[in-house]
């Protein structure tokens, strides 16, 4: 792991990705028509590395860390409201996903042709503070409400499954069955279901304690990332391809979608802000990158 540097006063080049914008209906009022308009535009665009992969959730102050990969991969703790570098270090090519633990330890998933393992690391100093091996090559990792237990999505071609790591520690809590083309999972608010989102457009809710399937619904085709509200009552679904996506906006207690949200063109992953008033997109290209923010 090589010597973290400090470029506190360095900001990371903005290049904008194309949003694709949702249809406005011709009904309504021009103050509804413009309400609804102003949603599908982005707040605000904040230059990110390039080829940027993942984000660790935000945090209250306004910072994140992002996983760029490339040939310079690397972790970047980035100011949400400025697009500057305050801290990064270099990390594996093989590298696919991160999240961060209440008490700030990195959990970084790889993913190999024959292996996966889930690295924890000291954001400080980068210091590995210990890996824990994983059945198959990540997919996404995701922290749990609690603040403490990482969800590691792993699998093959025609089998996947999560283990529950304890940040603190890295002991394996928990190993659940997963959909084998399971492409993002998000645990429920009271961290005792979790919602896996298939490739198909499928989200199926799945007990942690047990491994049964509790319930399946369907919110469009070709899902890509899942994530959840803080109080755990909205999903955020973004789904589509690399060029043409959107998000779905699904009400988590009648499990139907609300309405569809934009997205920009190469978004690689959706997070909330610790508010819940804001959606953050994660843009990843090799020539650019950068993080577009929305109201909800």
């Amino acid at each position: 792991m090589s010597r973290v540097t400090r470029r506190a006063a360095f900001a990371v080049a903005l290049t904008s990705a194309a949003v694709i914008m949702a249809g406005c209906s011709g009904s309504g009022t021009p103050s509804s028509r413009a309400s609804a308009a102003a949603k599908d535009m982005p707040e605000r665009i904040v230059g990110a590395p390039k080829d940027a992969l993942s984000a660790a959730r935000p945090w209250q102050d306004g910072s994140a860390w992002l996983l760029a990969g490339g040939a310079s991969a690397g972790l970047y703790k980035v100011n949400l409201a400025t697009g500057h570098v305050i801290s990064s270090f270099s990390v594996s090519g093989s590298a696919r996903s991160v999240a961060e633990s209440s008490t700030g330890i990195l959990g970084l998933g790889l993913a190999t042709a024959s292996a996966g393992v889930l690295e924890l690391l000291n954001p400080g100093t980068g210091r590995l503070i210990r890996t824990v091996p994983l059945p198959a090559p990540v997919r996404a990792v995701v922290m749990g409400p609690d603040g403490r237990t990482f969800f590691a999505l792993t699998g093959w071609a025609t089998s996947a499954s999560v283990t529950a790591v304890a940040a603190g520690s890295g002991r394996i809590e928990a190993t659940v069955p997963m959909p084998a083309d399971a492409v993002s999972v998000v645990p429920d608010a009271q961290q005792a279901t979790l919602y896996a989102l298939q490739s198909n457009g499928l989200v199926s809710q799945i007990s942690i304690s047990s491994g049964k399937v509790l319930a399946t619904f369907r919110v469009g085709q070709a899902g890509r990332w899942i994530t959840i509200s803080p109080g755990g009552s909205t999903l955020y679904v973004l789904k589509g391809t690399v060029s043409v996506a959107n998000i779905a906006v699904v009400d988590v207690a009648t499990e139907s979608m609300q309405r569809v949200l934009p997205a920009p063109g190469s978004c690689q992953q959706v997070l909330v802000s610790a508010s819940g008033g804001q959606l953050y997109e994660v843009v990843g290209a090799p020539g650019y990158g950068n993080l577009q923010v929305f109201g909800v």
